[in-house]
């Protein structure tokens, strides 16, 4: 595949979030989500300049949030934390700028300062030499998995693709997923990914879990 087409690949890609519901304080819809961290819904919000970027801190009768604004984009960027007012709930989302949107790419729950990985999607890299470990975690369903798919490309730093594969994980029954990846030897590289779990549900808009990945790897 050339250059143009992996580029228009993964910017083509539309993120999706399975919608679902969680408990009665908190659930994992993007939706919902959003509507936590919409600030017109808050009287008390504090703005912090920072080069490009502005910190938020608000609070209201039902949650505190804190998170940046991109200044450029006026949109939402990186983690943003939401805690109940009781401080027992806490989520932090992980907020990316694709195709011009705000999208939700990561999301974690925690209880009493503990991730609570059952209702979590996100993902970790842990270095094993020249062997990388990809963990993906996500939300636990009652419905079956129908695939779960890590796309990738290795970039070195003139931004030249060293790499393009797919490595299509075997289904099982628990809540996360790892891949592993071989980097080049002694090379600086850029590892870009799309993670993608499907599941056996009619509406694919609430059957898939997506997660975008760019990390640096430093031998």
């Amino acid at each position: 595949m050339k250059r143009s087409k992996i580029i228009l690949f993964f910017l083509s890609l539309i993120l999706l979030s399975c919608t679902k519901k969680i408990d009665k304080d908190f659930i994992s819809s993007n939706d919902i989500f959003n509507d936590i961290t919409n600030l017109k819904k808050y009287d008390n919000v504090q703005k912090i300049n920072a080069d490009t970027l502005i910190k938020i801190k608000a609070s209201n009768k039902e949650y505190i949030i804190e998170g940046y604004i991109n200044k450029n984009l006026n949109k939402k960027t990186g983690w943003w934390t939401i805690h109940d007012i009781n401080k027992i709930n806490k989520v932090r989302l992980q907020y990316i700028d694709f195709e011009n949107k705000e999208n939700i790419n990561q999301y974690i729950f925690y209880k009493n300062n503990f991730i609570d990985s059952v209702r979590s999607k996100f993902y970790s890299l842990k270095k094993n030499g020249y062997i990388l470990n990809y963990y993906f975690h996500t939300p636990k369903s009652k419905e079956s998995v129908l695939s779960a798919n890590l796309y990738y490309i290795i970039l070195d730093e003139n931004n030249n693709i060293l790499k393009e594969s797919k490595i299509e994980n075997k289904i099982n029954k628990s809540h996360y997923y790892l891949f592993k990846l071989e980097t080049p030897i002694a090379k600086k590289v850029m590892i870009k990914s799309l993670f993608s779990e499907t599941l056996n549900v009619n509406d694919k808009s609430l059957g898939t879990n997506e997660i975008l990945t760019e990390d640096l790897i430093v031998p």
